[in-house]
Parts: structure tokens; C-alpha cells; sequence
């Protein structure tokens, strides 16, 4: 049997005129990028939060490890011995790229929360122009910073920034943002069977950790071979910058954690058995306050961060080369006395 010949085309009024035909045309596209945009809504939601739940709290890999997803060995031009006289340049090179996507992440978080409209119930419907953590009205609530000295800071008088720290630092962040959001999760799976704007808005924030993680991983990779010794002298020194981005352990990391008022540990634990569909304590809601103070505290250290790498980049090359950029060694001793 033939197929059944395809429907024709609407013929267009022979009297429309350019402008109508346009309009027409746009509203078809319009249409019919609605309809995609439906039907990838329910498909969204077919996918089922509950199995996004399971997926995100099942993995045993650490959220904070390997920022950038791979192992970064470099181009091969930088896997030669670069001569002294050209380190400096390459070192400014990497600060200012560094600065850029660093400063272009706290921009496009700046921006995001001025369009987003904070609601306070977590009943409101996860969209993209809504936000639950409203940091605006700072100065309410900064009589509580004193309980939240713990969170890392950057002190934007210093003359460089540590790359190493600042990785370290990241690192906490990224757990943070993400014990916390599923605390957070497993009060949506057991009440609202959707996810929250809170947890989604805890989601952008580790998503965005995680992004400048990989920046300053990148950093510090370029940054080791500038000065690495020859790989014919030292073969030991031949994979150097992978050696030397180390990854916190999840129990150094969850000790940190618990300084939040939220027992974010604990609630992470029983979040996981949720997942594994074992018996679990009922969810709680995370401290409010940890959430505004994360979230602020991150978004200063961002700001902090540009700003010593501008500064840091000014510096003249011919005068002082190693102030721009400290053996690893060095920057370790710096590390421990801080």
C-alpha cells in the first residue's frame, strides 16, 4: 500500500504583503520551538526526579575531585623546557587567562542574580527566573559572620594569589555547595517528589565551584611545567603537575563541613540511604543562614581572587621573575604558613 501523500502546505495569501508573510513565518517557528520546548519539559520530568535522586547520591565519586574531568597533560609545546628568559611572559600569560574566566564566571553569577526573582516557598516551580538564596540585604544578617570565619577567604591586600590554596580552597566550596544541596534533595524527594528552587539554585553554585576548579587546576598544570626540570635530567619530575594537584580526602573534608550549623554530614549520610532504598531519619531543612553565608562568602572569594591576579600581573617581568611565580616548593612552605 502507498504511503499517504504528506499534508500540503498552507498557501499564503497571494494579497499578504512582505511584512505579513514574515510575521507568519515567525510565528510557525515560534510555535513550533514551544512545542520542542514542551515536550522536552515532559520529557524532563518523565526522566523522573526520583531517579535523579538515586543517579546523584549513588555515585561514590568525590564532587570536588578532578575539576576539569580528565587528565591535562598540555600542549606539546609546553612540554619542552621553556628557557628562563621567556617564563615570566608565559607565567603572565597564564595569570591573565586565569583572571579572565574567573572574572567572567562572577560576572555571569552577578548578572544571574539580578534577572532571577528570589521566592521564599519551597513549594514555588523550579524555573529559570527564580532564585531562593537572596544575598542583597547583606547587611540584615552579616551580624552572624563571626560564625562563619571558617569559610575560605582571600585577603585582597596580598601581593599574589597561591594557586595551590586557591585549589585547595575550591575544593571546599564545590563539597559545601553540594553537601547542601543534598541535605536539601533529600527533603524534596521525601516531600515535594520535585526538585526545590533551593537545590537547584545549590546545583549552579557547585556547578560554578567546579568550573573555576578546573581554571586553577589548568593553572597550576601550566604553571609546573614553566618550571620543571628537563625530563632527561629528571625523569622523575616528568609528570609533575599531575602529581601535585592533590585532592582533600572525604574525611578531612567532612570534618570541615561539620562547622555548619546544618548537620550537613549526617544529613548527607541519610540522603544516601534514601538513594539505596534503605531505611533513613526523616529530611530536615538546611540552616538558612548557611546558605546565604556560602553563597556570599564564594561569590568575595571570586571577586578577591580577580583582583590579585590583576595586580599580580602588573608586576615587571625583568625586575623580580620569581614573584610572579614561586617554585612549588615555595608556594607549598607559603601554603603551611598560612
Amino acid at each position: 500500500m502507498a504511503a499517504p501523500a504528506p499534508a500540503p502546505a498552507p498557501v499564503p495569501d497571494p494579497e499578504a504583503t512582505p511584512a505579513t508573510l514574515s510575521a507568519i513565518l515567525v510565528d510557525n517557528v515560534t510555535s513550533r520551538s514551544a512545542n520542542r520546548t514542551r515536550i522536552q519539559k515532559r520529557h524532563y520530568t518523565s526522566v523522573s526526579f526520583k531517579e535523579r535522586f538515586h543517579r546523584e547520591l549513588n555515585s561514590s565519586v568525590l564532587d570536588w575531585s578532578n575539576g576539569c574531568g580528565g587528565n591535562w597533560t598540555g600542549s606539546d609545546e609546553e612540554r619542552n623546557p621553556v628557557r628562563a628568559h621567556k617564563r615570566c611572559a608565559k607565567h603572565k600569560k597564564l595569570l591573565r587567562t586565569l583572571q579572565n574566566k574567573t572574572g567572567r564566571e562572577l560576572r555571569q553569577l552577578r548578572t544571574d542574580n539580578k534577572l532571577r526573582q528570589t521566592v521564599h516557598s519551597m513549594k514555588a516551580q523550579d524555573t529559570g527566573s527564580n532564585q531562593a538564596i537572596d544575598i542583597s540585604e547583606h547587611g540584615i544578617w552579616k551580624m552572624h559572620s563571626s560564625q562563619y570565619n571558617f569559610l575560605p577567604r582571600l585577603n585582597a591586600s596580598g601581593q599574589q594569589l597561591a594557586l595551590r590554596r586557591a585549589h585547595h580552597d575550591l575544593q571546599f566550596y564545590v563539597a559545601a555547595f553540594s553537601y547542601l544541596r543534598h541535605a536539601q534533595l533529600h527533603w524534596d524527594y521525601e516531600n515535594l517528589q520535585k526538585q526545590s528552587v533551593l537545590s537547584a539554585e545549590l546545583l549552579r553554585y557547585r556547578s560554578s565551584a567546579r568550573t573555576v576548579l578546573c581554571i586553577v587546576e589548568e593553572a597550576i598544570n601550566g604553571s609546573s611545567r614553566l618550571y620543571a626540570p628537563s625530563p632527561q635530567k629528571h625523569q622523575r619530575h616528568k609528570k609533575l603537575s599531575l602529581h601535585q594537584i592533590k585532592t582533600v580526602p572525604r574525611e578531612p573534608m567532612e570534618k570541615r563541613l561539620q562547622k555548619f550549623k546544618t548537620p550537613l554530614v549526617e544529613l548527607h549520610r541519610q540522603a544516601v540511604l534514601a538513594a539505596r532504598n534503605q531505611p533513613a531519619a526523616e529530611p530536615s531543612k538546611p540552616h538558612h543562614l548557611d546558605a546565604l553565608f556560602l553563597k556570599f562568602q564564594y561569590m568575595e572569594y571570586l571577586k578577591h581572587m580577580t583582583q590579585l591576579l590583576a595586580k599580580q600581573r602588573k608586576r615587571d617581568c625583568t625586575s623580580s621573575p620569581q614573584q610572579l611565580a614561586t617554585r612549588p616548593k615555595s608556594r607549598q612552605r607559603q601554603q603551611q604558613a598560612a
